[in-house]
């Protein structure tokens, strides 16, 4: 009898509480503006030449996703003319792109027959472009950072390393103060 009286009891409990919902009456389809086009690549990092011989890395605006090879061919067309009011310059001039293999954290750059011997820094230029350019495209590498060697037409080798490359790490997100809450 008692299980009788339980049983209707949560028969009747659970009829009224599918009748009521959730007190939030039904709306059709509200406009709210145009959908979400999505997330933007991340602008790569071209290294270019100070007036006094540094090396500072210049985020270049994209629309697609840049890789190494891709990053390459943008750092070898020289800096920008924003870039160049800038008094940024190039030691790369006339160089041609580099074939490009990866494994892994490792990015090779072999130069074309005929191409002179770098100077250091346009080989820096090259190793920290790249070693950027890989650090975006397998954020795996992260961990390890990654290593360029860059092989010129006489077998001669040069190698650098992310590490070595002031590479501009993202913001983390402001911490929250205690007792202090957002927005007031």
């Amino acid at each position: 009898m008692k299980v009788m009286k339980a049983m209707k009891r949560v028969a009747l409990l659970t009829a009224v509480l599918l009748l009521s919902g959730c007190g939030i009456p039904a709306t059709g389809v509200i406009q709210s503006g145009d959908p979400a086009t999505g997330v933007r690549p991340p602008n790569p990092l071209l290294y270019f030449v100070t007036t006094d011989h540094r090396l500072v890395p210049v985020s270049r605006e994209v629309t697609d996703p840049v890789g190494v090879r891709t990053a390459l061919d943008l750092l070898l067309n020289g800096p920008d003319l924003g870039e160049r009011l800038l008094g940024l310059t190039t030691a790369l001039a006339r160089i041609p792109t580099p074939e490009v293999s990866m494994n892994g954290a490792e990015v090779t750059l072999q130069m074309s027959a005929g191409t002179e011997p770098l100077p250091p820094i346009a080989a820096r230029q090259l190793i920290c472009t790249a070693a950027a350019a890989r650090l975006t495209q397998a954020p795996d590498t992260a961990a390890t950072g990654v290593t360029v060697v860059v092989t010129g037409p006489d077998g001669q080798h040069t190698e650098g390393a992310s590490r070595t490359c002031s590479i501009p790490r993202p913001a983390a997100p402001p911490a929250e103060t205690p007792g202090i809450s957002p927005g007031g």
